[in-house]
């Protein structure tokens, strides 16, 4: 007979292997995941300990709501950020997240993305057959086929491919390791045509992780083809930010184009306590654009390009708390287990927010959100909270 875990388990795994896929599926299947895990044994202490960032995250956006002269704005918002909510409630449920069942998740997440990807470039190769255009390869164009923005793409890449490194430097892994390089070097050319500047620098910060590792620890062929790889890695990126067109140009000004949305949205804060409201930052940044002559900014609706400051521009200091809370949590844990992938699969958020509001969409929340439950659901079950934390790996 299946365990409810293994249950739980399987159908968490389903729902991983079809959000880098499609957005419509994943909807579904949470929502089947949260019908069912009410027929389940909760487990509300565990629940809470584990997902009261999610419910503060959730009452801010509401209470963010009351401020505001329409709601229908801040109620679509609440809809969006419904994942939060959902996915703590799911994680309510009885059970017990081990090694196993954590690389399992993974693996699942991993082969919707290897989906995701295979179907992106099937449909850029029909269309660049048919018109001859090789822009259908890049960026949007790209993604179409999925209805996903590049950027989460790029998100969902450099946690594969920190996850793949992860197998292949502590050799952890139960398949070939050439079939795991074979699945980096598709997901890193994936990444190269997907991501930008940014997506570089996070990928940078991992590399430099292993590479610190290497320098100071023991050294074995494993190792070695790993340091090789990512130098050959951080090459291929060299060569195609020195190589564009538009290469150093298009940097330059996609950077102080963020600089001038920090900026605006900054200048625009009418109260750095409460914000402007839950669903009211469109509105109000767009009559900032257009009065102080960024017409152009206003036309494409540009929020912050920055987690931090858009949460502190919406819901003031309680939402920047909310999700400083949420980022840094698991982050902290996985220092205090000693854990490297929790920190590989973390940090990088931090970049992540600092360009890129990464909270604005489905794809970005529930990405996120499953991360945090898992990984904290993780640390949770080896080390209870009435025990002594203990290392995970040497």
């Amino acid at each position: 007979m299946i365990s409810r875990n293994k249950i739980f388990c399987n159908v968490l795994a389903l729902m991983l292997a079809t959000v880098p896929v499609s957005q419509y599926i994943s909807v579904r299947i949470l929502l089947v995941l949260l019908v069912f895990s009410f027929f389940q044994k909760f487990n509300w202490r565990q629940g809470y300990q584990i997902g009261w960032p999610n419910l503060f995250y959730m009452l801010v956006l509401s209470f963010g709501i009351i401020y505001l002269d329409e709601y229908l704005p801040g109620l679509k918002v609440l809809e969006t950020n419904f994942s939060v909510l959902a996915i703590g409630l799911i994680f309510c449920v009885e059970h017990k997240m081990n090694e196993q069942d954590l690389y399992k998740l993974v693996y699942a997440f991993l082969l919707g993305l290897a989906t995701a990807c295979m179907a992106c470039i099937i449909q850029a190769l029909i269309n660049y057959q048919h018109t001859g255009e090789i822009s259908f390869f890049y960026f949007y164009q790209l993604t179409s086929v999925i209805n996903s923005h590049p950027t989460y793409l790029s998100y969902y890449l450099i946690f594969a491919i920190s996850f793949g490194l992860y197998l292949l430097f502590y050799q952890k892994h139960k398949i070939k390791g050439w079939i795991i390089f074979l699945m980096l070097f598709f997901f890193f050319i994936m990444l190269i045509l997907s991501g930008g500047l940014t997506s570089f620098i996070s990928l940078f910060f991992v590399f430099s992780f292993f590479m610190l590792k290497f320098m100071i620890e023991n050294r074995n062929f494993a190792r070695w083809s790993v340091f090789v790889f990512i130098c050959a890695m951080i090459i291929c990126m060299i060569w195609v930010v020195t190589t564009e067109q538009t290469g150093r140009d298009a940097i330059l000004n996609d950077s102080w184009e963020r600089f001038t949305l920090w900026e605006s949205a900054i200048k625009a804060m009418p109260d750095i306590f409460l914000g402007v409201g839950t669903g009211n930052s469109k509105s109000v940044l767009n009559q900032y654009y257009l009065m102080h002559g960024m017409s152009q900014f206003a036309a494409d609706s540009y929020n912050a390009h920055n987690q931090f400051i858009q949460i502190l521009f919406t819901n003031g200091i309680p939402g920047l708390v909310a999700v400083l809370i949420l980022m840094c949590r698991p982050l902290y844990l996985a220092f205090k287990n000693q854990h490297a992938l929790g920190v590989l699969v973390f940090f990088p958020f931090i970049l992540y927010g600092t360009t890129e509001v990464f909270l604005a969409r489905y794809q970005g929340i529930v990405f996120f959100t499953l991360l945090y439950q898992i990984f904290v659901s993780y640390y949770y079950s080896i080390n209870p909270i009435s025990t002594s934390l203990k290392r995970v790996e040497n």
